[in-house]
């Protein structure tokens, strides 16, 4: 039976998001860390029967994290397997006490059959999994490489290395930076697999191999990449997803200011403002607020980052343009670490790892904010703090929503229905709600109409697994104030919720 705890450690979103997926179809409660560290602070309070570490981490590596976890007892006898895309790495992971390994590029289709190898309990000798044949090839708990999430992982993936691959290829005439190109063609290896494309995992793992020869050319990669290229841009799935009609009447045509934008995020926001005929202008962090330039612009992006951090349109002085709405796009970290005041400057804000679509989204809605405003809530009596219900079939996801709130003195209520949460929100002290979509019986998008229908003054932040711009879009249409996707990082819910709140 499943139902064990798993912590998954890798650096690459796209591994991070689909591991919970399986994993989490298959009926295991499923942690995320993008690194070593944040791993090691996770495990201070949560006990985990397994760690699915990638071996190739920034920072601290997996095999250092092996050591650590071995040396401390209460992570001692804690399952550790090694992700790895190279057979060198596998006695190192042995001898750094990881249990044993999954090679990479991994068949997200037999993840599971896999973990629960594992976690029966393999004999001592062995170090790997079998690839057994009698797993058979589906997702578990009905997850397709069909199904909605994946069709977007898959397309994420193909859109986000077609854009990386090339500019691989143009700096290969230059001066290519290798350690970061290996690292990113590691990345591929252990996505594209995951997700089913075994061809593009295996030219990824070809050019990884070629890039750690000492004696390697750029006659010898630009060969290997250009093939990679060729993949990534042939497969079907790379093509876009279309855009309702009624955003590209929205955004066309309008100049969208783009303020302090590194030339990476500034080259992915340029490609996904073609899909709707925004007109992007490019502006330094220096740049004047009241300038005619940006005065010109029906709206304001603005990259979030260390080199951003001190420059006027972030300090809470600033006088920004009426009217005019903000969108923030950076790390959790640097987004979190902003005045209150200049936080609350943004109608929306995007963390980074996001979707073409998504900027997309988040754009239209910010301006839709602005230009139609939506009706204030009814006063409420004062309350000495703010009251939360948190709404969710799976008790994992409520405890940690309810840890993250509880920290910041905001009391929880906790639902494991539709019916229930509507309860408890007709009580009249909840100032906001989280609502799962997925819950039995009456589910997240039929809760929140009967709120609106009853015109109950409640914030509404919808967690969903569903990233398709159809389901999103029928949210705010039934009137929710936010959204949130599964996998989700806590941090992210609170800083939004506290927007609303």
């Amino acid at each position: 039976m499943a139902g064990e705890t798993i912590l998954v450690v890798d650096d690459a979103p796209v591994n991070l998001k689909l591991a919970a997926a399986v994993l989490r179809g298959d009926g295991y409660r499923v942690h995320l860390s993008s690194n070593a560290e944040q791993a090691i602070t996770t495990l201070r309070t949560l006990r985990a029967d397994m760690l699915l570490v990638d071996l190739y981490l920034p920072g601290m590596n997996g095999l250092e994290l092996a050591r650590r976890l071995r040396e401390d007892a209460r992570t001692r006898d804690t399952i550790v397997v090694a992700l790895t895309g190279e057979s060198e790495e596998e006695q190192h992971a042995l001898e750094a006490g990881c249990n044993g390994w999954i090679s990479k590029p991994i068949d997200s289709r037999t993840l599971g059959g896999r973990v629960r190898w594992f976690l029966n309990g393999q004999p001592a000798a062995a170090a790997a999994v079998p690839r057994n044949p009698a797993i058979p090839a589906r997702m578990p708990g009905g997850l397709s490489l069909s199904g909605p999430e994946m069709e977007s992982l898959r397309r994420g993936f193909l859109n986000d290395a077609g854009r990386q691959v090339a500019k691989m290829l143009e700096d290969l005439r230059t001066t290519l930076d290798a350690e970061a190109a290996s690292r990113l063609l590691h990345q591929w290896v252990g996505a594209a697999g995951a997700l089913g494309f075994m061809e593009i995992a295996a030219e990824a793992q070809k050019a990884e191999a070629l890039l750690r020869t000492p004696s390697w050319t750029s006659s010898d990669l630009r060969v290997v990449v250009s093939d990679l290229a060729l993949l990534l841009s042939s497969s079907t799935e790379a093509a876009d997803t279309a855009i309702p009609a009624s955003i590209v009447d929205q955004l066309a045509r309008k100049r969208i200011a783009l303020v302090g934008f590194a030339d990476s995020e500034a080259d992915k926001v340029c490609a996904a403002f073609e899909k709707v005929r925004a007109m992007p202008y490019l502006f330094g962090s220096d740049e004047p607020g009241d300038s005619d330039g940006v005065r010109a612009c029906a709206a304001v992006m603005l990259h979030v980052r260390p080199e951003t951090m001190r420059s006027p349109w972030l300090q809470s002085d600033f006088t920004a343009s009426p009217g005019q709405p903000w969108l923030f796009l950076g790390g959790r970290e640097d987004l979190l670490a902003l005045d209150s005041k200049v936080q609350a400057r943004a109608v929306e804000f995007l963390i980074d790892g996001w979707q073409p679509e998504e900027v997309i989204m988040r754009l239209s809605f910010a301006m839709s904010r602005i230009e139609t405003p939506a009706a204030a809530p009814a006063p409420q009596p004062a309350v000495a703090t703010p009251e939360v219900v948190i709404a969710d079939d799976d008790i994992h996801v409520q405890a940690v929503v309810r840890g993250a709130l509880q920290n910041l003195g905001i009391e929880c209520r906790s639902a494991s229905s539709g019916s229930q949460a509507l309860s408890l929100i007709r009580e009249g002290r909840a100032r906001a709600a989280v609502l799962d979509v997925n819950m039995p019986g009456m589910d997240g998008f039929e809760v929140l109409a009967v709120l609106r229908q009853e015109k109950l003054p409640v914030r509404v932040v919808m967690l969903t697994a569903r990233q398709h711009e159809r389901d999103v879009l029928r949210g705010f249409e039934l009137g929710a104030d936010d959204y949130v996707a599964k996998p989700f990082n806590p941090l992210e819910l609170v800083a939004r919720l506290r927007r609303l709140l």
